[in-house]
C-alpha cells in the first residue's frame, strides 16, 4: 500500500502494494527527470506555494521510500495544514458552512441531477452552457472515447470472478445520523462498515452491476443522499487499486471512470446551481467563465468539495476523485489555471507503484484534460513520459516475478494490458502535437529500446511504436521517416518479421498522405520492401502491400506498379489464396489501383494486372469488376469504346457482375448491377460498323438475361441503331441497310416481351413501332402495335403488384392513339383493324376505377376516330400514305368510322354514369 494508507477497514478493498527497492530497478529505467508535484491550488489561490500539498507530500513515491519509516498522514483539515481552511474561518461567522445553505452533502436541488440518459454521456448538458467543446480535427485515426471505451470492455475480459462493493440503498448515510461536526463528516467519508459489503461477480455480471451502480449513484444524489453518493464514488475509485485480475483491469478502468464522470458532473452542476451571477448567466464559452461569475456561496461549496476529497487517506481514490471534479476549479481560479492543476496531479500519480494502475490513472487524467482544454500539451506529455517508463519497470525483479508467479502471465502479455491507456495518451498528443512533440516522443521511445535487461529492449516497444505511427499526423512522421524506418527495422530484427511487419504498413499510410522528398522515395521503398518481401505470412504481407500499392501508384510509374504486383502474385498461391482474409486484402489492393487510374485501356495493359485479378474469387472479384466497369464508363474515349480488347475485357467484367445476382440478392444489389451494366452497354460504340454493334447486342442478350433494366436497355440500343442508320441513309435504304433495320426491329420485338416491367415493355413497343413507321416498314410497325394490344390484354392475368394504374394506362393509350393517326389501315383486315382490337381490349380490361376509368380511356379513341373522319389527317409520316390518301372518299370507310364512333360514344355515356367529374380529352 502507499505510504500514507492506513490498514484497510472492514468492508474496504485491501490494496496489497509492496514497495519496490530501487536496487531492483536498473539505473536507466527512468530517463526523464521527475519534477516535484506542484502545490494544491486551494492552498494559496493561483500562486504556487513552496510547501507541497499534503496529498502530494504524504504520498511520496513508494519506490523511493523503500526502507524508510512510514510517513504520518497529514490531516488536510488540521491546524498544521498548509491549506487555509475555509470551514474554520467561516465558523467564526453566524452562518454555519456545514448548514443546509452551504454543505454540498446536505443541501440539494431536485433539478440538479441529469436524467439517466444524460448520465450516460461524457459531458452533460449542465456543462454545455459554460463549455464550448473543442472540435478535434481528425487527420489520422482519432477514435472518440465513446467508441474506444466500448471496444475496451468488449476486448478485455476474464473467465474468473472480480470483487466489487455492494451498497445498501435503503439505509441512511451515517453522517446524516451523526452530529453536525466537522470530524463526524470527515469520518463518514472513509467509514462505511455498515453500508458496504464485498461480493464477487463474473465479468458479465460485473459490467451489469457497475452500470446499475452508476444509476444508483445518480438516484442517491437525487434523494439528497450526498454522503452516500460520495462514498459510492470513493469505494468505486478504490477498486482501481486492485490489479489482481490484470486481464480485466482495462474494462474495470472504463466502468469505474464512467461512475466518476457521473459524480463529477453532478458536483459541477450542483455548484453551478448554487448561484451564477447575472454576468455568468450571459456567458456561453467556458474560457470566458471565471470566479467572478459565481456567488460567494457557490465558491465556498466548491472549496468544501475539494476539502472533503483531500481528506481521503488513500492516494488512488483521492487523486481519482479530484480528477473527477477538476473542472470545478474554474469556479475558484478561472480557466487559465487548469494546466498547473493537471501537472500537479500528474506528479501525484507518480506515487502509484503499480504500473498497470498508474498508466491507466494517467490516461484518465489525460481524458479529463481533453474534456477541459484539448489544446493543453504539457500535462499530456508529462503523463505519457511517466507512463512509458512503466514498461521498463515491468522488468524489475519484483514486478517480473509477480507477473509470472502471481498473475501467471509473461511480461509481453502484461505489457499489452497497458496498450489502451498508452494508445489514448498518444492519440491526444498526436492530434495536437507538432513535429517537436513527435520528436520528443520518439526520443522517449528510443530510450526504452535500451532500458531493458542488459541494455536491451523493454516489453511492449513494438506496441508503443505502433501507437506512435497511428496517432501522429502524416506530415510529422514524414519529416523523420528515415529514422522511423530504422526503428522499425530494429524492432523487426528483435521481435521477428511476421510479428512486426504491419508497422511498415502503418508507416505507409502516412507516406501516402505526406510523401518524403522525391529523391528519397525510391530508396526508401527499396529499403522497406527488402524486409516486407521476406515475410512468410501471406495475410500480414498483403496488409502491407495493400497500403504501399497506394504509395506506388501515386508517386511512381507503371514499371514500379508492375514490379509490386508481380511480387504480390508470387506470394499469393496455393491454399492461401482461398482464405477470406487474403481475398479481402487482394480486393483492397486492386481497388486502390483502379481508383488511381484514369484509363481503362491503360489499366488492362499492365503486364501484371490480369494475373492479380485472376487471384480474386467470390465477392472480391465482383467488387473489383464493378470498380473497373465504373472506370470504363467514366473514362473510355470513343476509340477505346470500340477497341476489341477493351470491349472484350469490359464484357467479361459485366458478365461477372451479372452472374453474381441471384434470387437472394437485394434490390439495392440488383439496382447497382443494372446501372453499371447499362452504363457499359450505352458506352459501347462501333462507329460506322453498325452490324458489329448489333452482333454485340445479340451476344449480350444471350449472356445478360437476369436483369430487367439490362434487357430493356439492349432493346433500346437496337432502336437507337435503327435511328442512326435512318439518319445515315437519309431515308434512302439500300438492300443491305434495309435488311439491317429489319434485323434490328426483329431483335427489339423479340427482346421486349421478356421485360417483366410492363411500363418499360409497353413504352419500348410503342417506340419500336414509331421507329419502324418512320423507316417506312409498315408490316414491322403493325407487329409492334399488335404486340401492344396483346400486352394490354394480358394485364389482368398479372399479379396485383405488377398491375398498371388507370392514370398511367390512360395516358399511354393517348400516346398510342396519337401514333395510330398516321398508321395506314390493313389492306386485308380493313382500315380500323388495329383500332378495333384496341377498343376490344379497352372494353374488356378490368379497370380499377370501374366505368369511370373506362370512360376516360375511351376519350383518346374518340379523338382518333374524329381525326380519321377528317378529309386530311392532322399529320403524317414522310413517305407513308395515311388513311386520308388510301381511303379517300370511300363511303364504306366513313360508314365504319361513324358506326364505331357511335358505339364508343354509347359505351362511354353508359360508363360516364359513374363519373364524378367529366372526363378530360387529351
Amino acid at each position: 500500500m502507499t505510504s500514507d494508507d492506513a490498514a484497510p477497514s472492514e468492508g474496504q478493498i485491501e490494496n496489497k502494494w509492496v514497495p519496490l527497492n530501487m536496487e531492483e530497478v536498473s539505473s536507466n529505467s527512468f530517463s526523464p527527470a521527475l519534477s516535484p508535484a506542484a502545490s494544491h491550488p486551494l492552498g494559496g489561490g493561483p500562486q504556487k506555494s513552496e510547501t507541497p500539498h499534503p496529498a502530494a507530500n504524504g504520498q511520496a513515491n513508494p519506490v523511493a521510500n523503500e526502507g524508510a519509516a512510514p510517513a504520518t498522514p497529514t490531516d488536510p483539515l488540521s491546524k498544521a495544514s498548509v491549506i487555509s481552511d475555509p470551514l474554520s474561518s467561516a465558523a467564526k461567522t453566524p452562518t454555519d458552512p456545514l448548514s443546509a445553505a452551504s454543505d454540498p452533502l446536505s443541501a440539494g436541488n431536485q433539478n440538479s441531477t441529469p436524467s439517466k440518459e444524460k448520465n450516460a454521456t461524457d459531458d452533460g448538458e449542465a456543462e454545455a452552457a459554460l463549455d464550448s467543446e473543442l472540435d478535434l480535427k481528425d487527420s489520422r485515426t482519432i477514435i472518440p472515447w465513446s467508441i474506444r471505451k466500448t471496444q475496451i470492455v468488449q476486448t478485455f475480459t476474464t473467465t474468473g470472478t472480480i470483487q466489487m462493493p455492494s451498497f445498501v440503498s435503503n439505509e441512511v448515510a451515517k453522517a446524516g445520523r451523526g452530529g453536525n461536526t466537522l470530524q463526524a463528516r470527515v469520518d463518514s467519508i472513509d467509514d462505511g462498515d455498515d453500508e458496504v459489503s464485498m461480493v464477487r461477480y463474473s465479468a458479465r455480471e460485473y459490467v451489469q452491476n457497475m452500470t446499475e451502480m452508476n444509476e444508483e449513484l445518480a438516484r442517491a444524489w437525487n434523494n439528497e443522499e450526498r454522503v452516500k453518493a460520495l462514498k459510492m464514488a470513493i469505494q468505486c475509485a478504490k477498486l482501481l487499486g486492485d490489479s489482481s485480475t490484470p486481464q480485466f483491469y482495462p474494462s474495470l478502468f472504463v466502468l469505474v471512470t464512467e461512475i466518476l464522470d457521473t459524480f463529477g458532473r453532478l458536483v459541477f452542476e450542483r455548484i453551478k446551481q448554487k448561484g451564477l451571477t447575472a454576468a455568468g448567466k450571459k456567458k456561453k464559452r467556458m474560457e470566458d467563465f471565471g470566479p467572478d461569475d459565481v456567488t460567494e456561496e457557490a465558491r465556498e461549496t466548491c472549496k468544501n468539495w475539494f476539502y472533503k476529497i483531500a481528506s481521503i487517506r488513500e492516494l488512488i481514490p483521492r487523486v481519482y476523485m479530484e480528477m473527477a471534479i477538476i473542472r470545478c476549479y474554474q469556479f475558484l481560479y478561472g480557466y487559465g489555471e487548469f494546466e498547473s492543476s493537471l501537472r500537479r496531479l500528474a506528479g501525484m500519480l507518480r506515487g502509484i507503484a503499480d504500473p498497470l494502475g498508474s498508466v491507466h490513472a494517467r490516461a484518465y487524467l489525460v481524458r479529463r484534460s481533453e474534456d477541459i482544454n484539448a489544446s493543453l500539451i504539457a500535462p499530456v506529455m508529462d503523463c505519457f513520459q511517466d507512463s512509458s517508463q512503466c514498461l521498463a519497470l515491468l522488468h524489475s525483479s519484483y514486478w517480473s516475478n509477480r507477473i509470472t508467479s502471481v498473475n501467471k502471465l509473461d511480461v509481453d502479455t502484461y505489457a499489452s494490458l497497458l496498450g489502451p491507456a498508452l494508445d489514448y495518451q498518444l492519440q491526444c498528443l498526436g492530434h495536437k502535437g507538432g513535429r517537436s512533440c513527435c520528436i520528443e516522443v520518439l526520443k522517449n521511445y528510443a530510450h526504452l529500446c535500451k532500458a531493458g535487461p542488459a541494455g536491451g529492449r523493454v516489453a511492449g516497444t513494438g506496441m508503443l511504436l505502433e501507437f506512435i505511427l497511428k496517432n501522429f499526423e502524416a506530415e510529422n512522421l514524414s519529416g523523420v521517416v528515415v529514422e522511423l524506418v530504422r526503428l522499425i527495422n530494429e524492432e523487426v530484427a528483435e521481435g521477428g518479421l511476421d510479428k512486426h511487419v504491419h508497422l511498415y504498413g502503418i508507416l505507409g499510410r502516412a507516406l501516402v498522405v505526406s510523401p518524403p522528398p522525391a529523391e528519397t522515395r525510391l530508396p526508401l521503398l527499396n529499403e522497406i520492401w527488402k524486409h516486407v518481401a521476406a515475410c512468410s505470412d501471406v495475410k500480414a504481407y498483403l496488409g502491407v502491400a495493400s497500403v504501399f500499392i497506394q504509395y506506388v501508384v501515386k508517386y511512381f510509374g507503371d514499371k514500379e506498379v508492375c514490379l509490386l504486383l508481380g511480387d504480390v502474385v508470387r506470394h499469393v498461391s496455393g491454399a492461401a489464396r482461398a482464405e477470406s482474409a487474403v481475398q479481402e486484402e487482394l480486393q483492397r489492393t486492386t481497388l486502390h489501383i483502379v481508383a488511381h487510374r484514369n484509363s481503362f485501356q491503360g489499366l488492362i495493359a499492365l503486364q501484371q494486372w490480369m494475373p492479380v485479378v485472376d487471384l480474386l474469387q467470390g465477392p472480391g472479384l465482383v467488387e473489383v469488376s464493378k470498380a473497373m466497369l465504373r472506370l470504363f464508363t467514366s473514362t473510355s474515349s470513343a476509340q477505346e469504346a470500340r477497341d476489341p480488347v477493351a470491349v472484350h475485357a469490359a464484357f467479361g467484367l459485366a458478365k461477372t457482375v451479372h452472374d453474381a445476382i441471384d434470387d437472394l440478392s437485394s434490390d439495392n444489389q440488383r439496382r447497382e448491377a443494372g446501372v453499371l451494366i447499362c452504363g457499359f452497354l450505352r458506352r459501347i460504340g462501333f462507329g460506322s460498323e453498325l452490324e458489329q454493334h448489333l452482333n454485340f447486342l445479340v451476344d449480350s442478350r444471350r449472356f445478360l438475361v437476369s436483369l430487367d433494366i439490362v434487357t430493356h436497355t439492349l432493346a433500346m440500343e437496337a432502336v437507337s441503331l435503327v435511328a442512326v442508320c435512318q439518319e445515315k441513309v437519309k431515308g434512302r435504304h439500300t438492300r443491305r441497310t434495309l435488311s439491317f433495320v429489319k434485323a434490328c426491329l426483329a431483335f427489339v420485338i423479340v427482346t421486349l416481351p421478356s421485360v417483366q416491367d410492363r411500363e418499360w415493355q409497353l413504352q419500348g413497343l410503342l417506340l419500336g413501332g414509331q421507329v419502324a413507321l418512320r423507316a417506312g416498314l409498315i408490316a414491322q410497325a403493325e407487329s409492334f402495335f399488335k404486340a401492344i394490344v396483346q400486352a394490354i390484354q394480358d394485364l389482368p392475368s398479372l399479379s396485383p403488384s405488377a398491375q398498371l394504374s388507370d392514370e398511367w394506362l390512360t395516358s399511354y393509350l393517348s400516346s398510342f392513339a396519337s401514333t395510330l393517326v398516321a398508321v395506314p389501315g390493313h389492306p386485308e383486315h380493313g382500315p380500323l383493324y388495329v383500332v378495333n382490337g384496341l377498343l376490344t381490349v379497352v372494353r374488356k380490361h378490368a379497370w380499377q376505377g370501374g366505368g369511370a376509368a373506362r370512360a376516360r380511356a375511351y376519350a383518346p379513341m374518340i379523338a382518333l376516330l374524329c381525326a380519321y373522319a377528317q378529309p386530311r389527317l392532322p399529320y403524317q409520316v414522310a413517305g407513308v400514305d395515311g388513311n386520308d390518301v388510301l381511303f379517300a372518299r370511300d363511303a364504306a370507310f366513313f360508314s365504319e368510322i361513324h358506326q364505331t364512333l357511335a358505339r364508343i360514344v354509347d359505351e362511354a355515356l353508359d360508363a360516364a354514369l359513374d363519373l364524378k367529374s367529366p372526363p378530360s380529352l387529351p
